[in-house]
């Protein structure tokens, strides 16, 4: 039987840790030939490892989002390797939680440039070959923070803001080139369920606290067969806790 993402090769940014690699490792269960990258080497090599345990053709390299040349060498091994790329995955960022007044002028540029310019500058760096091909998919990992503000997340809320905007106007100009553009919402994670580990199946209703498979499988299905008629939307990704609090 052929699994969901099987002939599909995806690019994960911010693969090393946390839902990058908890996407990885769900992607290369569903079947998809991997291309994968993070700042952090040991970390990248442990997921790339754990992916290819899995049964995934793998790959990957240190990139650092914030670098256009980084992004740009990326891209060109992951052409040279597997001649495509069929699906962006953006999930690099950074999350920094204080008070505005307490940010220095730095700490607001690393978000922006990571959360934001780091889509725009991976997005852009893969559109040539995807509108060549005609086809492609584009997942940008926005957040809850993307929907409503918080306090002590100014920063961050501004920036996922920005990533659900550009998700929607992208979608808009790519639609007749046949690429999907669209972005996951997930409120918080519990983070007491290791990364990357899937928690077992669940009986009846959803968790009152998401896990980092939650997310991961909310991905697989943007990047499958069964999304093809969806592009430009936002999938909140919340469970039950969120929607009663």
């Amino acid at each position: 039987m052929k699994r969901r993402l099987e002939g599909r090769v995806a690019w994960i940014t911010g693969a090393g840790r946390g839902l990058g690699r908890a996407i990885a490792l769900a992607y290369a269960e569903a079947g998809a030939e991997l291309f994968l990258t993070a700042r952090t080497a040991a970390e990248l090599e442990a997921t790339g490892k754990a992916a290819q345990e899995r049964g995934a053709d793998v790959d990957w390299c240190t990139a650092d989002v914030r670098s256009q040349a980084a992004v740009d060498s990326a891209v060109q091994r992951a052409l040279d390797r597997f001649g495509r790329v069929d699906v962006l995955l953006n999930n690099a960022g950074v999350w920094i939680e204080k008070p505005l007044l307490e940010f220095s002028d730095a700490e607001w540029q690393l978000t922006l440039d990571t959360n934001v310019t780091g889509v725009y500058r991976c997005t852009r760096a893969v559109l040539p070959a995807m509108k060549a091909r005609r086809r492609g998919r584009i997942i940008n990992l926005a957040s809850i923070d993307g929907q409503v503000g918080f306090q002590k997340l100014v920063p961050q809320c501004t920036s996922k803001f920005a990533v659900v905007g550009f998700t929607r106007a992208l979608a808009k100009e790519l639609w007749a080139d046949g690429i999907a553009v669209t972005a996951l919402c997930p409120a918080e994670v519990d983070k007491r369920v290791a990364w990357g580990e899937e928690p077992g199946e669940r009986p009846g209703a959803p968790s009152v606290k998401l896990v980092p498979a939650d997310v991961a499988r909310a991905a697989v299905f943007l990047a499958s067969g069964d999304a093809d008629a969806i592009t430009g939307v936002t999938l909140d990704v919340y469970g039950i806790g969120f929607l009663a609090s």
